[in-house]
């Protein structure tokens, strides 16, 4: 525990967050590892670990279809939106809602 919170306060010490893309983006230099872990762990959840073992169990390998077609699925879409985003230099999901349907209306919803 103390080595993570060490890990933390030294990698905030020294990330450049002045800007958006500083904030979001690592400034561009973060290695694919730590964004790919991220990505994973915030995926998985308590219907991963307790949820889906149970359905295997019950119904068996068919469940695994399910996740295993996420796989393929998430890669379309990456596919399909990341040049969307790319192209209108945009890095959050609220900044292209507010580029796509106008400003104070989507701050309102948002």
């Amino acid at each position: 525990f103390i080595v993570v919170i060490t890990v933390g306060f030294l990698a905030s010490k020294y990330s450049r967050r002045g800007s958006v893309s500083g904030f979001f983006l690592a400034s561009r230099n973060m290695h694919w590892l730590p964004v790919g872990a991220s990505l994973f762990s915030s995926n998985i959840g308590s219907e991963h670990l307790i949820g889906l073992a149970g359905s295997g169990a019950a119904s068996g390998v068919a469940i695994a279809t399910y996740e295993m077609n996420a796989i393929f699925i998430l890669m379309l879409l990456g596919w399909f939106f990341v040049p969307v985003y790319m192209s209108s230099g945009i890095y959050t999901m609220p900044e292209y809602l507010r580029l796509r349907f106008g400003g104070q209306r989507i701050r309102t919803f948002l």
